[in-house]
């Protein structure tokens, strides 16, 4: 974050943030940093000071079971999957224990 205030403060005319105020946040571990207000990212500061996000409408990476969790607490269901369970299965060469979940646990 640091980094990204040197161009702000100088008078850039435009910029482009890239990442998402509603999931991971900063981790801090230092207690000093942390009662500075590090805990807050600088996406979630912007949308405190009304600067409204711009935020992609379908994701491409994950299997639509698990993009099921992030769409539903984060984005109230509106997080739409550009490629089906069809279009993700391939032979993968050893039996998955449940062939609908891309989840395994060992």
């Amino acid at each position: 974050e640091p980094e990204c205030l040197i161009p702000l403060t100088v008078g850039c005319r435009q910029v482009v943030l890239v990442g998402d105020h509603c999931q991971l946040g900063p981790v801090i571990t230092c207690k000093k940093a942390a009662k500075a207000g590090l805990t807050q990212s600088l996406f979630e500061r912007f949308v405190l000071l009304g600067i409204r996000p711009i935020r992609l409408q379908v994701q491409y990476r994950m299997h639509p079971a698990l993009s099921a969790f992030p769409s539903n607490v984060f984005y109230e269901g509106s997080l739409q999957n550009g490629v089906t369970v069809e279009d993700r299965c391939k032979e993968i060469g050893f039996p998955w224990p449940n062939p609908d979940r891309p989840m395994f646990f060992y």
